[in-house]
């Protein structure tokens, strides 16, 4: 097996057909179900992306060789998947979907039988079996099957249209504009917008073009587009998720795109007081300020999206946020979920009558240090790659770049077409930290340019 797999929390990364194969896939397929045990249920899924395809399948075949049944959604986003997981008395939950780091790179997310992301540990345990082939391979009358959920997209949408106030929204008429980057969420907006009564301007939402670039995240310059678009259509927020619809960026009226810290104080102004919210260590103190005006009750929690849940879970909290514009309502799932937040938004909207713009004027203000590094021809993509393998330790992916911490301070990365935009909440050491990390990252394209990675 290839030493090249990149392991993660939740998730083992590779790129499609060299360190990433159908026979690597057969053989985690089968370490994972010599783990769970002959006669398991295991759901899968994926993206629009044909590496994505292809090694789901070989995956399947590798659980259905340890006498594992297969229930195959097709091209469906993590929300569903994580969705059906419970309800259908599944042992995991299995997502392929094209990698945030890598333009040829796959993800494979591994979820438990709660939904919840397995833990470095676990990933680790699953990739070493695999690797030392210690399965157990079932006797041909026990092989397991494989089995088509032709309908999860209609029983998402009937579980998402009970969660939100569909009289609220459906009276007032609303224009969105939702780019779905390609993804599977194309499947179900659709129907979904229909059913609460909006009115939905669908982009990318094809498959994705045969030789184009397929990024996980979205591109900067689809952000550039949907921050123009909301306008010329008179919509009351234009939105963008990634890949697999865990994450999304909210643009706002006036065509300003909300901040993560942003959008969970939005959230919380439609909750009730008393809410309690877990977020990670990274999100910025104004979300402090806005919990006291809320009346919600900040849990902060230091580690990865799997010990956010966790921590969640043992205190009843209502909602999970990262820096990363991830919101996990914890009634519904224990899956980020970029559609609800959207359609939670919009509730919000229908209910105050105020727009987006106003809602977040509303909010505590946040005192930024800013800088720009230019890219100089660099694809971005690769630069924040690199620039992850030097934080390791102390990074959070987001939906637009990543928050990196630069001795006490969090920094943000943001990429525009051009350039990238770092910024740091005004605190002690704010002013350092940007500088610190600008100098690192023109570095970084210089090395970039002259290795021509």
């Amino acid at each position: 097996m290839s030493s090249e797999l990149v392991l993660e929390e939740g998730q083992i990364l590779g790129i499609a057909n060299q360190s990433l194969v159908p026979d690597i896939a057969a053989e985690l397929g089968s370490a994972l179900g010599t783990m769970l045990g002959e006669g398991s249920l295991v759901v899968t899924a994926r993206d629009n992306y044909p590496p994505s395809r292809m090694l789901k399948r070989a995956f399947s075949a590798g659980l259905m060789s340890t006498g594992v049944t297969v229930m195959d959604f097709h091209a469906a986003t993590t929300p569903e998947l994580v969705f059906a997981i419970k309800r259908l008395g599944a042992k995991a939950g299995i997502q392929f979907t094209v990698s945030p780091w890598e333009r040829d790179g796959i993800a494979v997310k591994v979820f438990d039988t709660q939904g919840i992301e397995y833990s470095r540990e676990r990933i680790e345990e699953l990739v070493e079996r695999a690797r030392s082939r210690r399965i157990v391979r079932s006797l041909p009358t026990s092989i397991g099957w494989v089995t088509y959920a032709e309908y999860i997209h209609d029983i998402y949408t009937a579980a998402v249209v009970s969660y939100v106030d569909v009289h609220a929204i459906a009276g007032k008429r609303f224009r969105v504009v939702c780019d779905t980057n390609f993804g599977p969420s194309s499947e179900v907006l659709p129907n979904l917008l229909s059913e609460v009564g909006v009115e939905g301007i669908l982009l990318n939402s094809h498959r994705p073009p045969l030789r184009g670039p397929v990024t996980h995240m979205p591109s900067p310059r689809s952000v550039a587009v949907l921050r123009e678009m909301v306008k010329a259509s008179d919509a009351v927020v234009s939105t963008v998720l990634c890949a697999d619809a865990t994450r999304v960026l909210l643009i706002d009226d006036e065509g300003v795109p909300l901040s993560s810290e942003e959008l969970l104080g939005v959230l919380l102004i439609g909750m009730p007081a008393g809410t309690r919210v877990v977020v990670s260590e990274a999100m910025m103190t104004v979300e402090d300020e806005i919990a006291k005006r809320t009346g919600a009750k900040i849990i902060r929690v230091r580690g990865s999206r799997h010990d956010l849940v966790r921590v969640a879970r043992r205190s009843g909290s209502h909602l999970v946020a990262t820096c990363g514009n991830e919101i996990i309502f914890t009634e519904f799932s224990t899956a980020p979920d970029g559609i609800l937040a959207m359609l939670k938004t919009i509730e919000l909207l229908a209910k105050t009558g105020e727009s987006l713009s106003e809602l977040r004027g509303a909010l505590p203000e946040r005192r930024l240090i800013h800088s720009t590094v230019r890219l100089e021809g660099v694809d971005y993509l690769r630069l924040l790659n690199r620039l992850k393998m030097r934080k390791i330790d102390s990074y959070f992916l987001t939906i637009r770049g990543l928050r990196v911490r630069v001795g006490n301070v969090w920094v943000n990365v943001e990429a525009d077409p051009d350039a990238l935009q770092l910024s740091a909440e005004s605190v002690e050491g704010a002013d350092e930290a940007v500088d610190k990390l600008s100098r690192e990252l023109q570095t970084l394209i210089k090395e970039t340019k002259s290795s021509g990675y």
